[in-house]
This record gives C-alpha cells, structure tokens and sequence, in this order.
C-alpha cells in the first residue's frame, strides 16, 4: 500500500511539474514576441533620441554663455601658498587683481592692454616648436 502511494505521488509530481513547465514556456513565448521586440527597440531609440537631445541642448546653453562672456583671465602668478596676482581682462581694459583667501584687491588699472592673451598655452607653443623642429630634418 506504501509502495502504490508512494508512485501515485511521483506520477503526480510528474504531472505538475510538467504542467509547470508548460506554462513556463508559454509566458516565455509571450515575452518573446515580434511586438514585445519591437516595443523594447523603440523604447530604447525613444531614450537614447532623448539622451542627445539633451546633450545638444547643453552644448547651446554653454556656448551661447562662453559667447557672450566679456571678461577673461590673461595671466596669473602664484605669490605663495594661497595668494596670486591675476591680470583680467575687462572689454579693452585690463585689472591687475590681488587675490587672497576672502579677499581680492585692485591692485592697478590699465587702460592699454599690457599683456596680449593669447589662445595657445605654453604647452601648445612648445609642442609646435618641437613639431617644427622634427619636420625640418
């Protein structure tokens, strides 16, 4: 009698699991639909478009501020630990500026421009030479 219950309840484990099993692959079938494929890839196009439409709209913001920008930093030199003497550049004036922890004094006021500032830094200019000075060998 234990025996015969004991493979009634095997064959009816067998029965549900296969049951299982088959409900496990239609749900699998659902997700894996042409539809469902579809619907993930636009949504994914639909984040991505969103992503660089973004990020366009932040190179416009940056640029249109970096245009109207009317003062800029010449040359700075450090004085010590934390203080620099900065010469701005303000329309055709240029500031030199004394600048301290919590603290910036005018330190003189050009009305001709006393340093030109120039686009390329130094590393720029030394990296030209060295390429000037490789070509004509």
């Amino acid at each position: 009698m234990k025996g015969l219950s004991a493979v009634a309840l095997l064959l009816i484990s067998d029965i549900s699991l296969a049951a299982e099993d088959a409900a496990v692959d239609a749900v699998r079938e659902d997700v894996l639909t042409s539809q469902a494929i579809i619907q993930m890839l636009l949504g994914l196009a639909l984040v991505i478009a969103v992503i660089f439409a973004l990020a366009w709209v932040l190179r416009r913001v940056s640029n249109l501020q970096q245009t109207h920008q009317k003062m800029k930093v010449v040359s700075s030199l450090s004085l010590g630990t934390r203080e620099r003497a900065v010469l701005i550049e303000v329309g055709d004036k240029q500031l030199l500026l004394g600048v301290s922890p919590g603290n910036v004094t005018l330190l003189q006021s050009f009305s001709e421009k006393v340093l030109v500032s120039s686009s390329e830094g130094e590393f720029a200019k030394k990296l030209k030479q060295s390429i000037d000075a490789g070509s004509a060998e």
